[in-house]
């Protein structure tokens, strides 16, 4: 207890001068989350969720350039740089030399590859180009290219977003030097990657399930570790959840526990040779991000925030408030514009987090982005929301998840950070995992 109040001293003093802004702070909640067995759908009703286009479906790609005025799609990777291009190509085993796919605007795609690794790639639809030297590559890439004014690469310029520039900048200069324009793919990725469609989404509340039963056994442990008097360490908490969702077919980096101060770092994660032991009175936030080990499964994310004692200390109390309410003005911001049919940018989302942080005096406590896509991989191929690491201003798409979690952090004392995963269905975003809206007094 004596911790506490000696942060309690140290904290309180910005709640007395920087309260949420006005008329903010009676915002009302994010509804509950949906329930995702609720009101089946018989099999022959078209399903209301958007589906994801796979390569596989050359129209409906085709039907995407037509939109943007694209030539084509050149898909690219060398020994698996490209992670967007190996999963959505998937080609057998793993391929390490460099590999073109091309789906053009009109006609069947083309695929140019290495001789001897020609095998990886015979699922694909189209014709099969092969090469054995570097002049012959270039040769044949030309050919492949003739004719065509524009593509899309995995690249965005200045690399304004990140997740999407993967092309290397000497494989962009050779296409550019066959007379190609080279735009980004980044929209073509989201409706062909990071869409979850039917089956990922059902795959992502199997996720939602387990990582809240994971969570709430985890912080059940905490408490018969302390009522027991038996040493409780972050790591040991850890590796409990780790076996849990080996038990449960879930994949996933390890988990975060920190407890007391490790929560004031937000990329802080415990290992066999850094870890805290948990103690009465600490606060204790845990973050999972797990999908089943299928490949439909989508990422389930959340982080929950506890107190191991009888009450929680007001300066957490109030941290954790300014965050939820912050997740809660995105999600407002979001279902807002759905309502209207107007799209929101991934960095307008940002923007309106970050500036209900700065009005409550709070603005120096942020860290890290408010959010970021989720699909089959935990950093998805969708619109992040973000506008404070980078400026994303892809529009969030429907069908599309992404995590909302905004975080305030106070170095050497605490940090808190309420997040959720959300569902962007056609009517409105969706909440999938338990919207936290206070912090969760353990009472060991």
């Amino acid at each position: 207890m004596k911790r506490i109040v000696v942060i309690a001293l140290v904290v309180a003093a910005p709640w007395a001068a920087a309260q949420p802004a006005p008329g903010t702070a009676g915002s009302p909640r994010p509804a509950d989350p949906v329930d995702p067995y609720a009101s089946p759908r018989d099999a022959a009703t078209p399903s209301p969720f958007p589906r994801r286009v796979g390569l596989a479906d050359v129209t409906a790609v085709q039907g995407l350039l037509a939109v943007q005025h694209l030539d084509g799609w050149l898909l690219f990777d060398r020994d698996g740089e490209n992670p967007i291009a190996v999963r959505l190509v998937a080609p057998d085993g793993h391929p390490t030399r460099p590999w073109f796919y091309m789906i053009p605007a009109r006609g069947m795609p083309v695929a140019l590859v290495h001789s001897a690794e020609l095998r990886s790639f015979d699922h694909l639809a189209g014709t099969k180009l092969t090469y054995q030297g570097y002049r012959d590559l270039d040769k044949q890439l030309r050919a492949m290219l003739k004719g065509v004014k524009s593509v899309a690469v995995e690249y965005s310029a200045k690399a304004a977003v990140p997740s999407v520039s993967r092309v290397d900048a000497g494989t962009l200069e050779v296409i550019r030097a066959a007379g190609v324009q080279v735009r980004s793919s980044d929209t073509l990725v989201q409706f062909t990657k990071a869409i979850w469609g039917d089956a990922g989404r059902t795959a992502h509340y199997v996720a939602v399930h387990h990582i809240v039963e994971l969570r709430r056994e985890a912080l059940a442990f905490v408490v018969k570790q302390l009522q027991g008097g038996t040493p409780v360490t972050e790591y040991d908490v850890q590796q409990r959840i780790v076996h849990g969702m080996a038990m449960r077919g879930l994949v996933g980096a390890p988990p975060v526990v920190a407890a007391g101060v490790n929560t004031a770092d937000p990329y802080y994660v415990p290992s066999a040779d850094k870890s805290a032991a948990i103690k009465r009175g600490d606060l204790i936030v845990i973050s999972l991000a797990a999908k089943v080990d299928k490949p439909e499964g989508i990422y389930a994310v959340q982080t929950w925030c506890a107190v191991a004692d009888q009450t929680v200390p007001e300066p957490i109390a109030k941290a954790f408030e300014t965050a939820s309410l912050a997740r809660d003005q995105a999600m407002a911001l979001i279902g807002d514009r759905a309502r209207k049919h107007r799209p929101a940018t991934g960095a307008e989302v940002d923007d309106v987090t970050r500036a209900f942080i700065k009005k409550a005096g709070l603005g120096d406590r942020v860290m890290h982005r408010t959010g970021h896509s989720i699909d089959n991989d935990l950093q998805g191929g969708g619109a992040d929301l973000d506008d404070f690491e980078v400026k994303d201003s892809r529009n969030l798409t429907p069908g599309t998840g992404f995590t909302i979690g905004p975080g305030l952090y106070f170095p050497g004392q605490f940090g808190v950070r309420a997040e959720v995963s959300v569902y962007l269905a056609p009517g409105g975003p969706e909440i999938t995992t338990p919207a936290q809206d206070e912090v969760e007094a353990l009472k060991p």
